[in-house]
């Protein structure tokens, strides 16, 4: 997911934004690092880009 996100944001696509998470991580960390993201930020700062998680 992350090379096509890539791929798109370099060939000046529209993309919303892409987490990326790690598959072993505990569900509750996700949730938690999800919603801290979701309270601190706006939807608009995310467009076009890829965050890997946890931060």
């Amino acid at each position: 997911m992350p090379d096509c996100a890539y791929a798109r944001a370099a060939a000046r696509q529209p993309m919303s934004g892409v987490f990326v998470v790690n598959d072993r991580l505990p569900v509750g960390q996700v949730i938690e690092e999800l919603l801290l993201m979701d309270s601190c930020s706006e939807q608009a700062e995310w467009l076009g880009r890829v965050l890997f998680l946890p931060l």
